[in-house]
């Protein structure tokens, strides 16, 4: 498929893709969160991809989220159906069977910072900043921004939300929102490092622990410890599963196939 707002390549087991709107500095209109979504599950399909990294063609940034232009005059229910967009371009991200890491240099605000915090891992440059400030334009961070709690604690949300204000990498990371922070010239670099050791793993064993994480964060405790022991028994039926506890003890490498 040939895309207008973003670039998609693979390399190896990676899947790449690039928000490339770097006019409006990543600016998320319908048709960037449709491509992004198409994006994402043709990864998915793919079965030569273990892993996914999101990042920007944009010099300035990540994403400066919704793109205000776009949005402004809906009315109210052009601004539910927009919602419900960034939930399903989101969703697709949390929910499908491979990790993507996030590769954030610059600004990440609003929904920009909800993409984010919709992939798995996120690795930052020491130049990022990040922020919900939504509530400068007279309106409450929603979807995605309801991980927050979770991923940083209740009164970090508050302060995101409530002040519109940024956050530097050493403020993000006191509250454990990033993975790893390196100079800017080293997020390339950086982001390869992990998406190559996420990427040497069981397939299976990824989209399967993926799952797992999903129900730990979205159903309550013995659901979720109940789903993880039952699911777990669908890896002891892999290829991988044989080849990884083989491996370990004969003292060699494991070579995962992901079947």
């Amino acid at each position: 498929m040939t895309y207008s707002t973003i670039k998609y390549k693979k390399e190896g087991k990676v899947g790449i893709i690039t928000l490339n709107r770097p006019e409006v500095l990543n600016a998320l209109n319908g048709e960037m969160l449709e491509e992004i979504t198409i994006a994402v599950r043709e990864l998915a399909r793919d079965k030569d991809v273990v892993v996914a990294v999101l990042n920007s063609a944009c010099e300035k940034g990540f994403s400066s989220g919704i793109d205000v232009a776009y949005v402004k005059d809906m009315d109210s229910w052009g601004a539910r159906g927009m919602g419900q967009l960034l939930h399903e371009t989101f969703g697709t991200c949390r929910f499908i069977g491979k990790p993507i890491i996030a590769s954030i240099h610059g600004l990440c605000l609003g929904a920009g910072l909800e993409l984010a915090l919709s992939c798995d891992i996120l690795i930052a440059s020491e130049d990022a900043r990040f922020g919900l400030p939504n509530i400068n334009v007279g309106i409450p961070a929603i979807v995605e921004a309801a991980i927050l709690p979770a991923a940083i604690g209740i009164f970090g949300t508050k302060e995101l939300c409530y002040t519109g204000e940024f956050w530097d990498v050493k403020r993000a990371d006191k509250f454990n929102l990033l993975n790893s922070i390196v100079p800017r010239e080293a997020l390339e670099e950086e982001t390869l490092k992990w998406a190559e050791k996420i990427a040497s793993k069981s397939p299976k064993a990824l989209e399967t622990q993926k799952d797992i994480i999903n129900k730990w964060m979205t159903t309550d405790l013995e659901t979720a410890i109940d789903f993880s022991v039952n699911t777990v028994g669908l890896n002891w039926a892999t290829r991988d599963q044989k080849e990884g506890m083989g491996a370990f003890v004969e003292k060699r490498k494991a070579s995962f196939t992901g079947e």
